[in-house]
């Protein structure tokens, strides 16, 4: 059971570094937290008379702009790279811990300067947990459920690839064709590294090399344009040539190479080429 569980928390999770997804999603949850306390009234909202709309707006306020921060900080320090393989589930709930009690803090505070006039640290406590039973627990079932549907929708969508058996018709590109020195037929892929790319290639023994070089993506798409060479990944381009297969996951499909161990990823972005 312990293996099954940390199996599940390794899982790729769907989560896209997208600013105009997140800002939606910070204004989706703001307005949840204002209709939800407006609505049910619960930690005491019932027994205040007057102004309780504005109160409650006042909460899906704090919980907008420490969303915000948080989100903007996360970025900045680099703490959670979302859309990549190595973003987890388990990631995922540590990140929503986080973000929870950032939204905790803000909200302590505006209860506290707002209602009460006064700080009071030993009421902290009571604010976490409130947050957490209404946010935590259900989104993390939410979340589970979404990795789970995607996951199955990608499965199916490589599977139904994979039955197509048509990877093979680009075998007709030219032999001569080389980039930096490495024939076309042998490259495998590229990896965007910032102002660098990586080079995926086979040696004439068999083995997988990599070479790194000061080019761009784009320019590399321009360079071998009209060839087999193709972006299925915002940090990848892969040579559709020597494609054997096609997995799904969560986040998208995974690609494997002739020669090559190393799965390419496919964005949700690009599925719809592949398919």
């Amino acid at each position: 059971m312990l293996n099954n569980i940390k199996s599940f928390l390794n899982k790729p999770f769907p989560s896209e570094d997208n600013p105009g997804q997140t800002l939606k999603s910070i204004t989706l949850v703001s307005l949840f937290v204002t209709f939800f306390l407006f609505i049910f009234q619960p930690f005491g909202l019932a027994s205040i008379e007057s102004n309780r709309f504005l109160i409650c707006l006042g909460f899906g306020a704090a919980t907008f702009i420490s969303y915000f921060l948080y989100e903007l900080f996360s970025k900045f320090l680099s703490l959670f790279k979302k859309g990549e393989s190595t973003y987890t589930f388990g990631k995922w709930i540590v990140n929503l811990t986080g973000l929870m009690l950032c939204i905790s803090l803000a909200n302590f505070f505006f209860v506290r300067i707002a209602i009460f006039g006064e700080i009071r640290w030993e009421f902290f406590p009571d604010m976490i947990r409130g947050t957490f039973s209404i946010g935590i627990f259900p989104t993390i079932f939410i979340g589970g459920l979404a990795l789970l549907r995607q996951e199955k929708k990608y499965q199916k969508i490589a599977d139904e690839i994979n039955e197509k058996e048509h990877y093979n018709q680009e075998k007709s590109v030219s032999k001569s064709r080389t980039f930096e020195g490495i024939l076309l037929k042998d490259l495998r892929y590229f990896e965007a590294l910032q102002n660098y790319v990586k080079i995926g290639y086979v040696l004439p023994d068999g083995q997988i090399a990599e070479k790194t070089v000061r080019i761009s993506l784009k320019n590399v798409l321009e360079l071998l344009n009209h060839s087999s060479i193709v972006k299925c990944h915002r940090s990848y381009l892969v040579n559709r040539s020597v494609i054997l297969s096609t997995s799904g996951n969560a986040q998208g499909l995974l690609l494997t190479l002739e020669g090559c161990e190393k799965l390419i990823p496919v964005s949700r972005s690009f599925v719809s080429i592949f398919k």
